[in-house]
């Protein structure tokens, strides 16, 4: 897909995040489950070629001071073209729109292995370092 323009939203159907997750070997998910995540993400961004959705990012926050980077993917055949990096930032510029004057906002992700660097240029700090230790998951 090289010369291929894309066009960002802030729409995701279920069925195309379903079939992302499958793709990237992350949890399987009911679909009312997986529609309840999109519909209570503070923001979504999808990448479309084509009018094909190729990837997406997700991003929670809790209004206050804690944001997490729930979800980073880009279809394996438009990888290395920017849009996992253009993704990431609007909506770490989303964020800091809705940021008042005087406010700190920590966001979180949990970076796949071998991953850490992407997130770096951000801003982004690899864990465990010498003040946090190793970030932690569990399922229920």
């Amino acid at each position: 897909m090289n010369d291929t323009k894309f066009e960002f939203t802030n729409k995701l159907n279920v069925e195309d995040y379903l079939r992302f997750r499958e793709e990237a070997g992350w949890k399987r998910l009911a679909a009312e489950q997986a529609q309840a995540g999109l519909d209570n993400s503070y923001a979504v961004i999808a990448a479309v070629s084509g009018g094909e959705t190729v990837g997406f990012a997700r991003l929670l926050w809790d209004g206050g001071y804690v944001a997490y980077l729930a979800e980073v993917y880009v279809m394996e055949e438009c990888r290395h073209q920017g849009l996992a990096k253009v993704m990431v930032e609007n909506l770490i510029e989303k964020l800091r729109a809705e940021k008042k004057e005087g406010w700190e906002i920590k966001i979180h992700l949990l970076a796949n292995l071998g991953r850490e660097s992407f997130y770096e240029p951000f801003g982004f700090r690899t864990r465990p370092d010498d003040k946090d230790g190793a970030a932690m998951d569990m399922w229920l």
